[in-house]
C-alpha cells in the first residue's frame, strides 16, 4: 500500500479518475509538494501543463486545485474535453463545471499525442483505464460504444478490433459515463 503523507492523511478519490492510485498516476516518492510546501510521500507523475517546470505535485493539490491555480496550469487540455469547443463563441455540449474539474482537479492519463476526455450525457466520463482489442467485445453491445469502435473516431474498425493494445503503438482508453454507465473509447497512436 502506499504511503500517502508525512501527516499520515486519506489520499483525495477523484471521480473522474476513480482507479488514478491502481494506474500509477501517483508514485510513493517522498518530497515536497511544490504548490502547498508540504512534506508529501505521494508525487503525481501524468501531465501537467504550465509554463513552470514543475516537479512534485501532491494528490492533494491536485484534488482542490491548488496546483493548477498556482502554476496557471491543466492536468487535461481543457478544449480537448468532448463537447469544449477552442472557439468560446460556441456553447458547450458539456457541463462547464465539470469539464474545468477534468482540466484542473483531476490527474491525467497517459497517451501518445495529448490526452482527449470523452463525454456523454452532456458530462465529462471518468476514465477508466487501457482497453485492447480483447477488451472491446465487453462494450460492443453499447451503441455509442459500438460507433466508437466501428469508424466513429476515425480508425478503421478491422484495425481497432485485432490491434488496439493497452499501452501499445495503437492504444485504447476507455471512459465510463457516470450518468448511465455507458461506456466510450479513446484511440491514439504512436
Amino acid at each position: 500500500m502506499l504511503s500517502t503523507s508525512t501527516t499520515s492523511e486519506t489520499p483525495p478519490g477523484f471521480r473522474f479518475h476513480p482507479n488514478a492510485y491502481d494506474l500509477g498516476a501517483f508514485e510513493s516518492a517522498a518530497g515536497t509538494c511544490e504548490a502547498c510546501g508540504k512534506g508529501r510521500t505521494l508525487r503525481y507523475t501524468g501531465s501537467f501543463y504550465s509554463v513552470d517546470e514543475v516537479d512534485y505535485i501532491c494528490p492533494w493539490c491536485v484534488a482542490d486545485g491548488t496546483a493548477a491555480r498556482v502554476f496557471d496550469g491543466e492536468f487535461s487540455d481543457y478544449t480537448g474535453i468532448d463537447g469544449v469547443s477552442p472557439d468560446p463563441r460556441v456553447p458547450a455540449d458539456v457541463d462547464l463545471d465539470e469539464a474545468m474539474e477534468v482540466s484542473t482537479r483531476t490527474p491525467s492519463y497517459s497517451s501518445w499525442q495529448q490526452e482527449q476526455w470523452r463525454s456523454h450525457c452532456g458530462r465529462p466520463c471518468a476514465f477508466i483505464g487501457d482497453i485492447g482489442a480483447s477488451g472491446l467485445t465487453d462494450y460492443l453491445d453499447e451503441p455509442d460504444f459500438a460507433a466508437d469502435v466501428d469508424g466513429g473516431l476515425g480508425w478503421e474498425a478491422s484495425l481497432l478490433r485485432t490491434r488496439l493494445s493497452e499501452g501499445g503503438d495503437l492504444a485504447g482508453y476507455l471512459f465510463r459515463c457516470l450518468t448511465c454507465g455507458a461506456h466510450r473509447l479513446h484511440v491514439d497512436a504512436s
